[in-house]
């Protein structure tokens, strides 16, 4: 199935590894220019250089999303290089996955508010005038099942609270920024098998977590993507305001 994702610009925050990279990776494979706006240089340039390598279109632009100047700078840069954005894809998060209601200090809850919640608000209001401009544009964000349900363990109030924030930032963009043409959505994974989700979690837990999916299994990267590239696309333009939950069906369990 052709998406028409080709010719479109896409600007994704946290593009460098994990599901970000993944994402930048496929909307690549579907011929879309990408900016991948990273905190980590590093990570991005290497993201840039495979997708160069396959062919593709794609350039690094450093940001911290909880810097307002940062994500500023960072679209302006991919507006000069591109001349648009069609696609904006709030995938950043705060690395402070865990930690119990005593173990949480003032830094762990703000910095998840300040990544998560504060740096997807940014990254709206910096790229919105450009398709309020057009009478086009979709976003996709990265909510979780903890937003919906809480976390189970190792728990996060600061996590869960943020997604939850995420969930309420997508109803209201949407019912807000809908009479301009502009779709916006969001994601809510459960456990997805990355490093930084095995590293929070010893074998007992991991293994509890598997066997709460009715899958038996962890998800994976490429278990998003589909999503993400369908939200994204003219395919889904009566789809909006919607939270889609990818959880190999753990709520249902």
């Amino acid at each position: 199935m052709d998406l028409g994702l080709a010719d479109k610009v896409v600007f994704i925050t946290g593009g460098g590894h994990g599901i970000g990279r993944a994402f930048a990776l496929a909307f690549a494979e579907e011929g879309s220019s990408i900016a991948i706006a990273e905190l980590d240089q590093q990570r991005a340039d290497s993201t840039v250089t495979d997708i160069r390598e396959r062919g593709g279109n794609a350039i690094a632009v450093p940001c911290d999303v909880s810097d307002k100047s940062l994500v500023e700078a960072a679209v302006a840069r991919t507006l000069q290089e591109y001349g648009k954005i069609d696609i904006l894809v709030n995938n950043a998060v705060s690395p402070n996955l865990t930690g119990s209601l005593e173990e949480l200090d003032d830094m762990d809850w703000d910095h998840n508010f300040d990544v998560n919640v504060k740096g997807s608000f940014y990254c709206f209001r910096a790229v919105v005038p450009h398709m309020k401009e057009r009478r086009y544009g979709k976003v996709v964000s990265m909510a979780s099942i903890v937003g919906r349900r809480g976390s189970a363990e190792p728990t996060s109030a600061a996590y869960s609270a943020s997604k939850a924030g995420i969930i309420g930032l997508t109803a209201t963009m949407a019912r807000e920024l809908g009479p301009h043409n502009i779709n916006v959505n969001a994601i809510a994974p459960g456990s997805i098998n990355t490093p930084r989700w095995r590293e929070a979690r010893n074998d007992e837990q991991v293994n509890r977590t598997i066997n709460a999916t009715a899958l038996k299994r962890l998800g994976e990267a490429d278990d998003i993507v589909g999503m993400c590239l369908m939200l994204a696309s003219d395919r889904s333009s009566f789809i909006t305001g919607q939270v889609v939950t990818i959880d190999g069906g753990m709520l249902c369990m």
